[in-house]
């Protein structure tokens, strides 16, 4: 593994550097740029599933309207599948019927990349089940 900080030490001491912290030759060779450390992190993160994830959520928000989103909660999205909870086992069998179209008006606001495969629903857990 690569060193990133630099070796500590006053003028005189080994590893001391210069006024501009360089040893003469130029770059340390042993030191690498933050650019190439934060790439594989931030894609380790996978920020750009969680953004895409949020933004399919807010999207289910604008297009079921007030009475649906009282009864159903955005859980996330995986392999472009959107999960949604849902109250009532009269409310998952009306959302079955609508799911097309809900899809097709979520993926006409999202970019290509973004767009969802299918929504699947789930029963909503209550308090009890989350805390079991």
């Amino acid at each position: 593994m690569k060193r990133v900080a630099r070796r500590a030490g006053g003028p005189g001491t080994p590893g001391a550097r210069g006024a501009a912290g360089k040893t003469g030759r130029g770059r340390d060779p042993e030191l690498e740029s933050v650019g190439s450390i934060l790439g594989p992190v931030l894609q380790g993160l996978r920020l750009e599933d969680r953004f895409a994830a949020a933004e399919a959520s807010d999207r289910w928000d604008e297009v079921v309207g007030p009475a649906i989103r009282a009864r159903t909660r955005c859980v996330g999205v995986r392999d472009a599948e959107l999960l949604v909870e849902v109250r009532g086992a009269v409310w998952m069998g009306h959302l079955a019927l609508l799911r097309q179209g809900i899809l097709d008006q979520i993926n006409e606001r999202l970019a290509g990349e973004k767009k969802i495969r299918t929504i699947r629903f789930v029963p909503m857990r209550t308090k009890e089940e989350s805390r079991a």
